[in-house]
């Protein structure tokens, strides 16, 4: 299934995030690093709150960040950053973001790939099948959130 990312209405996790003075860069906007950290703030919470939840523990890490700047976003104010499941696959997975700026504007959108870890060896290995299940049913639902 496509998902188009910059549309708000197909994510059903977000979190809302102040922007700080910090964020803004010698341009009077904020920075795209900062896009990022926004970003992940609600990667870690989706992974944490949703993805993980009635799970046994697994590790997966970064393997990739694709971002897009959509907008310029300026401080004081607030954005919105989504997350849900994309992509499901054997070793890895995809998480698809969007942030918002406070009139609801998609500013940034991204796609992070992340791989199934084991902690031993520290190499790629595939996803235990209640995981690879919760995976493959996030990512088929209308909102990221339905499994």
């Amino acid at each position: 299934m496509a998902f188009d990312l910059a549309d708000r209405g197909i994510y059903g996790f977000s979190t809302s995030e102040n922007l700080r003075f910090a964020d803004v860069d010698a341009n009077g906007h904020i920075n795209n690093g900062s896009f990022l950290e926004l970003l992940e703030n609600a990667r870690v919470s989706y992974l944490r709150q949703i993805v993980r939840s009635g799970l046994p523990r697994f590790r997966m890490v970064v393997g990739r960040i694709e971002a897009d700047f959509k907008r310029q976003m300026f401080y004081p104010g607030v954005a919105t950053a989504c997350a849900r499941m994309i992509e499901s696959h054997e070793r890895k997975c995809v998480i698809g973001q969007g942030l918002f700026d406070g009139e609801g504007n998609c500013t940034a959108v991204q796609r992070v790939l992340m791989v199934s870890l084991d902690e031993k060896t520290h190499r790629s290995t595939p996803f235990e099948p209640e995981v690879r299940s919760m995976i493959d049913r996030l990512a088929a639902s209308k909102d990221g959130l339905t499994a």
